[in-house]
């Protein structure tokens, strides 16, 4: 009972934050409660210059709570959070202090390290259930799934509309790593009348997302 309780929360929530519904913060006590995990609250953070990238212009960011980097424009935003206690990293064009500031363009991530384990599947089996519970929630214009596997990860990705003011297009990525059990979910939005023209700098920055598969 518990596993599905923890896989329904987690794909409910994920929606909820992609539609805006939720605060940040409430997405984090939700992860609390699946995950049993204290959060602190993120903090904002402004990371040293890096080297910019020689082949994309962007500048590499590291993150060493998991042994990674991610690769970002230079006047963007990066809140890195806490990533081992299951805190949400943000990545934004605009400039913001804190998690509760509005914004419409970039990424957030959250690290799932406990679900796969309470559900007793593995953690591509964890991801697909909940992509399909967050597809079948963002309704018929949602993408299809697409699966693929890199680097140790098996990931699964969808895009879908949000519609607000303004209306959105939000890509969601679910990175399952079977060998530690740890899932790593990002969610790319932009507004729905930037979603083409961007589609090139998204792709770019989720293949410089690298994560330690051993983490």
């Amino acid at each position: 009972m518990r596993s599905e309780m923890t896989k329904s929360i987690l794909a409910s929530f994920l929606f909820l934050l992609l539609c805006g519904d939720l605060p940040l913060e409430t997405v984090q006590g939700a992860e609390e409660a699946s995950a049993t995990s204290t959060v602190p609250n993120t903090t904002a953070q402004t990371p040293a210059p890096q080297p910019a990238s020689p082949s994309s212009g962007l500048v590499p960011h590291p993150l060493p709570e998991i042994h990674g980097s991610i690769l970002l424009p230079k006047d963007w935003t990066l809140l890195p959070g806490k990533l081992l206690e299951g805190d949400v990293l943000l990545a934004t064009r605009e400039k913001i202090a804190s998690e509760n500031d509005p914004w419409t363009t970039g990424l957030s991530m959250t690290i799932d390290r406990n679900g796969a384990k309470d559900s007793g599947q593995k953690a591509s089996e964890y991801a697909l259930g909940l992509a399909r519970e967050a597809r079948e929630k963002a309704g018929d214009e949602a993408s299809p799934l697409k699966e693929s596997d890199s680097g140790g990860f098996h990931e699964i990705r969808f895009d879908f509309p949000v519609a607000g003011d303004p209306p959105l297009i939000v890509t969601e990525i679910l990175r399952a790593n079977n060998s530690t059990g740890t899932l790593v979910v990002i969610l790319w939005q932009s507004t729905k009348e930037e979603s083409t023209k961007l589609q090139g700098l998204r792709e770019q920055i989720l293949s410089g997302l690298k994560l330690d598969p051993n983490q």
